[in-house]
């Protein structure tokens, strides 16, 4: 059954993020409102993830481990460091890659 109420355009706005923000629908916060419940939240359903970028980053990610524990058993200190700086400059582009994916994911999407 529909329900039809007027409304501004201010509150229409305000009502929606309220709604967004709590995980539920619009329908649902008015429904739980007008009942004088309220609202729960919905879990937070986990983004989908590429599964071939999640097997990727954990192949990097053993070779890393296994780097990590050379440069801590090797008793050669230059080739030590040099790993352990190339351990550092990898850990930082996967940060920044792992930072853009997360921008791309909080992107909303356009629906057609």
């Amino acid at each position: 059954m529909w329900i039809k109420i007027r409304v501004t355009e201010e509150q229409r706005s305000r009502w929606h993020a309220t709604a967004e923000a709590r995980g539920v629908s619009l329908s649902e916060l008015v429904r739980h409102g007008l009942d004088g419940v309220r609202a729960i939240r919905r879990r937070h359903q986990p983004r989908s993830v590429d599964p071939d970028l999640l097997r990727e980053l954990a192949r990097i990610g053993n070779n890393l481990n296994q780097l990590a524990r050379w440069a801590n058993r090797e008793k050669r200190a230059a080739d030590t460091v040099a790993v352990v700086a190339r351990l550092i400059e990898l850990d930082r582009e996967l940060t920044a890659l792992r930072r853009a994916h997360e921008t791309h994911a909080d992107k909303p999407q356009s629906v057609v």
